[in-house]
């Protein structure tokens, strides 16, 4: 028998993702998004108060300017990519298995001038994993003191673990409300334009799609609703598990960057495992149960591999 997940919040099934969208629009949750406390900003933390203040408590924060200084946050538009690896092949609104097609990313920035009609679908640019096919990118980008923690190094190898991705979308486009893969924190540097974001912290439940339950859910204190707006050059930290949904105010340039923090490691290990073995031993029922989402880890697996240089034609090295 199938395990049906109790909580509607880590549900996968399109039905669960559409009603969990829909709250944010209409009735409690709609309601409270708009009141709801703005999240902690910071500006000027060294890597030690970092640690301690909010890494080791696990208290999510934004740190303002952060990344100012970074050649891409200075330099880059939607024209300075095309213009500089505008032939590179990307996947576009690979979130959709309706909407995915494959195009250059110059013919993505014109995809993206074109849509500025009255009621076009925003389209968007998810999880490039640029250093695979744009490398070149990357130093524009640097690492950050403050992620130096990500065992991920220790773990996979330095390839892998800077295995970051870029999200390129258009005003109006949505990351319906999820929690990342494989427990791993979330520094998400803002490079072009404004993101709205709401978070969720890991405990929040909802257990049925009624009035009722949404209100428990925006009433109850381990929910931790808040909002904040990510502009050019902050870096938000957000802890493994928490829940985040995003909306661009302004076309929009991100770069996602993932730690696995050692407290973690087990749980990583174990969803990293479970999906590989699912992929590898039972694709059919996880096409049927995960129809939005197949494409998309075999494209994360797909670069995974690529960058530890994996030979995926082969079954032993």
């Amino acid at each position: 028998m199938q395990h049906i997940e109790p909580n509607i919040l880590r549900r996968h099934d399109l039905e669960s993702l559409a009603a969990v969208e829909r709250a944010f629009h209409t009735g409690p949750l709609s309601r409270a998004v708009g009141d709801a406390p703005q999240l902690e900003r910071r500006s000027g933390l060294t890597a030690e108060e970092f640690r301690r203040e909010y890494r080791e408590p696990q208290r999510p924060v934004v740190l303002e300017g952060h990344a100012a200084d970074w050649p891409a946050v200075q330099t880059w538009s939607f024209d300075h990519l095309a213009d500089r690896v505008g032939d590179v092949r990307v996947v576009v609104d690979s979130y959709n298995t309706k909407a995915a097609r494959e195009a250059t990313v110059a013919e993505f920035v014109a995809m993206l001038k074109d849509n500025r009609h009255q009621g076009a679908t925003p389209i968007y640019l998810q999880e490039w994993y640029y250093q695979t096919t744009a490398p070149e990118l990357a130093p524009d980008m640097p690492e950050m003191e403050i992620a130096r923690y990500d065992f991920r190094r220790d773990l996979y190898g330095e390839d892998a673990s800077t295995n970051h991705q870029l999200w390129l979308g258009q005003q109006g486009g949505v990351t319906r409300l999820h929690q990342d893969s494989y427990s791993v924190d979330v520094m998400h540097a803002q490079i072009v334009g404004d993101k709205l974001w709401y978070v969720m912290g890991p405990d929040a439940v909802l257990r049925e799609d009624t009035e009722a339950d949404w209100t428990r859910l925006v009433e109850t204190p381990e929910t931790q609703l808040m909002q904040f707006v990510l502009k050019p050059g902050d870096v938000l930290y957000l802890p493994a598990n928490w829940y985040h949904r995003i909306q661009l105010l302004s076309d929009s340039i991100g770069l996602g960057r993932k730690c696995l923090d050692e407290v973690n490691l087990q749980a990583h290990i174990r969803q990293r495992m479970t999906e590989l073995l699912a992929l590898a031993l039972n694709p059919d029922e996880v096409k049927r149960t995960h129809p939005e989402l197949f494409d998309v880890v075999l494209m994360r697996s797909r670069a995974w591999a690529k960058r530890m240089d994996i030979d995926l034609s082969r079954l032993r090295p």
